[in-house]
């Protein structure tokens, strides 16, 4: 079955339960938003199913179909009781977008007619993805993990190899990890070996993306009547899902800002984010920002149209809370980094449950609450049950910090619960001193984000210097350029893009309200907190992703809506001004995006990984000698053991042990496996081992890796394999 075939059926069959889950809520034609909620609860809920059997090491495809067949006829009986029982819920009457319009002569068609034109050119956007399928980067390790899911059945990989392997060889077949207080070693970048229960990996990363690219992998082979002959289309299916999310995340915005500015503001936020270089690469590179971006600002246009439907009266309302907790619980599950947007939804919580019905009607609280904290909660298990090592490296120094620093989150809890205190006691009084000192406060915002992007764009770069930092996983130095990264934003959002964000933040401080407020506090507190230091490898452009899911959204949001205001003021300089800024601002995002919608790295890379493949004997052990921190076993082992099922090793210490291996090797013969050495035959040589030896040689191409400019130049990678074929002893 084609790989984009399946990609396309993907979110059809993940509609139908959605839109039964809707259909307990309200009734009415299918509508934009609605028909937005019921594919993302119906993809929330899939993927959840997936995830869960994948934890207990039980998932395949069939599993999941039986399970998406159980949801559905599960749904239809409540739906088909409601109706019997008169207890169907009302249609849904108040209007899904209630912002007037911009410009009140354009006939309601002309929305249709635009998506499907965004939409036509979202394929080519998007869906020509790079074929990261390499090992050494997350793009690549998380292919090779969605495809292990799929062969495996779990996320914990149970190795035999590994586990009969003799543990004096660990040190010379394994990476030690000395700065990992729950793994000693990994056996390839990204899946540790914490050696209890002998022989079990655990990969890296948070499970959701993976476990969608698992779903596509096995519907792709499970389906093909040579699976191992459809790896490449099933490969190009999990690399084709980023594009699926780019557009799902992309219509997420567009919902987000229609809902508070109208569908026009929306459109030209929709065009401008579909355009920026950040987006369009990072829709095609496999990583998890754009199903990040998906997920959160699903949550974000939610949580906007519930608080918006209690002010109406509460129609709708929840479906819409429902669907608010469900994605903004999930992006937990997604990304590891999210948690640090635990405080603004503890805040989001508190004021919910301290205003009472002032803020929303207490049953359909419970509606947001249940399955947010149901699925923080799973974030947490699964981050101590299936990826400890990972999650201990990222979160470990935050929770010494807490356990050095107890008085912190002590009194961040007594605040906490003196705010809910006065909130229930003094209501009232506390929102009149509020409305009293209100403009004060948010010119203070403003003030306080004038000053933040001041320092950072004029002062900060000229001021600051490079930092070198010692980095663990190639072993060289490299530079933190964090004060230049207002500028760096810049490259791909361009000057102009910037400085209208910027001035659109103030105008959405100033004009603050329960649609907007998180979509504010959410992008402030990403912004502020990658704009000060993006806390990871400054490669350009691998070093912008951080900016993907929240930052280069809320700039463009902003941006978009300020364009929108001056039009809206129906003044004839209004409207000039804000017709020439989006021509600026739109010719500046296409230029920033040369070379970046036109290159697609490595393609072709997976026919000839496929192609290396079958030169190996089924079930084979690859034993890569490179003698370098990162190389061609990280790069090739990866996938050849974790999409192909060999047992691969990277040999980096030149001082190989002569007669372990050599019985390991004899071990591996004597069960019938054919044993590889992919690298300088030497060893084999000194060691008296007979072998056969073949060269084969990979290229593709990429877009170059740079510190201090903007990547522009294309770069070629060749890779020359010498394997050799270990033949054993008569």
């Amino acid at each position: 079955m084609p790989g984009w075939s399946v990609v396309l059926l993907l979110p059809v069959a993940a509609f139908l339960p959605g839109w039964l889950v809707v259909r307990q809520f309200v009734r009415g034609p299918v509508s934009l938003p609605l028909g937005f909620a019921a594919l993302s609860l119906g993809l929330a809920a899939v993927g959840w199913a997936a995830l869960v059997l994948a934890e207990f090491g039980v998932y395949s495809l069939g599993r999941l179909a039986l399970v998406w067949v159980l949801l559905v006829i599960t749904l239809l009986v409540l739906d088909g009781w409601r109706a019997r029982t008169g207890r169907a819920p009302a249609a849904m009457t108040a209007d899904d977008s209630p912002t007037p319009p911009l410009f009140p002569r354009l006939p309601r068609w002309i929305e249709a007619a635009f998506l499907v034109l965004w939409a036509a050119a979202a394929v080519w956007l998007f869906f020509r993805p790079h074929e990261y399928v390499l090992g050494a980067t997350d793009a690549g390790v998380y292919v090779s993990l969605g495809a292990s899911i799929a062969r495996e059945g779990g996320i914990l990989i149970q190795d035999k190899t590994l586990a009969e392997l003799d543990e004096t060889l660990y040190p010379w077949l394994l990476r030690p990890q000395p700065d990992n207080p729950v793994a000693e070693y990994y056996l390839l970048p990204g899946f540790y070996v914490i050696g209890r229960p002998p022989g079990e990996i655990t990969p890296q990363f948070y499970p959701l993306h993976p476990i969608w690219q698992a779903v596509v992998f096995s519907a792709v082979t499970g389906l093909a009547a040579d699976p191992l002959a459809a790896t490449p289309q099933a490969i190009h299916a999990a690399l084709l899902l980023n594009g699926l999310w780019a557009a799902l995340g992309a219509l997420a915005v567009y919902l987000t800002v229609r809902q508070f500015a109208g569908w026009e503001t929306a459109a030209l936020a929709l065009v401008a984010l579909s355009l920026t270089a950040l987006h369009v690469w990072f829709g095609r590179y496999p990583t998890t920002e754009v199903l990040t971006q998906y997920v959160l600002w699903s949550g974000l246009f939610a949580l906007g149209m519930w608080l918006g439907a209690e002010e109406r009266g509460g129609s709708g309302a929840a479906l819409w809370a429902l669907l608010a907790g469900v994605s903004l619980g999930l992006v937990n599950l997604v990304r590891v980094d999210m948690l640090v947007m635990l405080p603004v939804l503890a805040v989001l919580v508190f004021w919910l449950l301290a205003a009472g019905r002032r803020a929303a009607d207490p049953r359909r609280v419970v509606w947001f609450l249940a399955p947010l904290g149901m699925l923080i909660a799973h974030s947490f298990a699964h981050a101590w049950w299936q990826s400890r090592p990972y999650f201990v490296v990222h979160s470990g120094l935050g929770l010494q910090l807490l356990q050095v620093n107890w008085a912190i989150p002590a009194v961040a809890l007594v605040a906490g619960l003196a705010f809910l205190w006065l909130l229930r006691r003094a209501g009232p009084r506390f929102a009149a001193g509020y409305g009293r000192y209100r403009r004060y406060a948010l010119l203070a915002l403003i003030a306080v984000t004038l000053v933040f992007a001041v320092y950072g764009w004029f002062v900060r770069p000229v001021v600051g210097a490079p930092v070198i930092r010692a980095d663990a996983f190639s072993g060289g130095d490299i530079p933190l350029t964090d004060h230049e990264n207002w500028r760096r934003l810049g490259w791909y959002l361009s000057p102009i893009g910037v400085w209208l964000g910027v001035g659109g933040v103030c105008l959405l401080i100033w004009r603050v309200s329960r649609r907007t407020a998180l979509v504010l506090a959410v992008g402030a507190l990403f912004a502020a907190l990658y704009l000060w230091s993006l806390r990871a490898n400054p490669h350009q452009v691998y070093a912008m992703r951080r900016f993907v899911p929240a930052v280069v959204p809320f700039f463009t949001v902003a941006a978009a809506a300020l364009i929108g205001w001056l039009a809206g003021l129906r003044l004839t300089w209004a409207r000039a001004l804000a017709g020439v800024l989006a021509i600026l601002w739109l010719g500046g995002l296409a230029w920033s995006a040369r070379g970046f919608v036109s290159q697609v790295d490595h393609r072709g890379l997976t026919a000839q990984l496929h192609s290396l493949n079958e030169s190996f004997a089924p079930d084979s052990v690859l034993l890569f000698y490179d003698g370098v921190p990162i190389g061609n076993g990280d790069f090739f082992g990866t996938p050849l053991r974790f999409i192909y099922g060999h047992d691969a090793f990277a040999l980096r210490d030149p001082t190989l042990p002569g007669d372990e291996l050599v019985r390991a090797i004899e071990i591996w013969h004597n069960n019938g496996r054919a044993v590889y050495w992919i690298g300088d035959p030497m060893w084999l040589a000194e060691h008296d081992l007979p072998y056969r030896e073949t060269t084969y040689t990979l290229q593709s191409q990429r877009l170059e890796e740079s510190y201090e400019r903007k990547p522009s130049a294309i770069l070629q990678d060749v890779w020359t394999l010498r394997v050799a074929r270990i033949a054993p002893e008569e």
